[in-house]
C-alpha cells in the first residue's frame, strides 16, 4: 500500500472512532496511536498471525491487540463498505478493464474474442493449442494443466 492510502485510512478511522484517537491512561502516560494500532491489525490480517504476536513488535499486549483487530475491522467495514464491499456494476467493471488496458494492454485478437495461436512441442509433442497452468480447484479441461507436487518430506509423500 501507498503511504498515502495508510494515512488516508488512519486519519479516517481516527475521525469516525475513539478508538484510534491516541489518549493518556489513567497514569497520564499516552496509548497507542492511530497508525500503532493499524499496524497491528494489519499484521495480524496480512500474515495470519496470532494476537500474541505484537508484544514484542509494538509493546501491543494480546488483549489491546485483539480489541485493535476487532474495531479495525468493524471500522473499515463501516467507513468504507458502502463504496468497495459491494458487487461491481457493469459501469465498475467497464473502468477496471479501461484501466487494466490502458495499464497492460492486450492484443487486438483478444479484445475481439479470438485467442492468439499458441501451439508448441513438449517432448517431441506437437500441441496445437495454449495450456495454463492451475491447481486442483478447476474442473479437467484440455486447457487446464494440473500442478503435480513432488513433496520432500516422507510425511507428505504418504499424503
Amino acid at each position: 500500500m501507498s503511504k498515502r492510502l495508510v494515512l488516508r485510512i488512519v486519519d479516517d478511522l481516527e475521525a469516525n472512532y475513539d478508538y484510534f484517537k491516541q489518549k493518556a491512561d489513567a497514569r497520564g502516560a499516552l496509548g497507542f496511536t492511530g497508525i500503532q494500532k493499524y499496524t497491528s491489525a494489519l499484521r495480524i490480517l496480512a500474515y495470519g498471525n496470532t494476537t500474541d504476536i505484537n508484544d514484542e513488535y509494538l509493546k501491543m499486549g494480546e488483549k489491546t491487540t485483539r480489541d485493535t483487530l476487532e474495531h479495525f475491522c468493524r471500522g473499515i467495514i463501516d467507513v468504507y463498505g458502502a463504496r468497495y464491499l459491494r458487487t461491481p456494476t457493469w459501469d465498475d467493471l467497464q473502468k477496471i478493464y479501461e484501466v487494466h488496458s490502458t495499464e497492460h494492454g492486450l492484443p487486438e485478437e483478444w479484445i475481439s474474442g479470438k485467442a492468439p495461436k499458441a501451439s508448441f512441442y513438449a517432448n517431441g509433442n506437437y500441441y496445437p493449442h495454449g495450456y495454463y497452468l492451475s491447481d486442483g480447484i478447476y474442473p479437467r479441461y484440455s486447457i487446464f494443466v494440473k500442478t503435480f507436487s513432488d513433496p520432500i518430506e516422507e510425511k507428505k509423500r504418504i499424503l
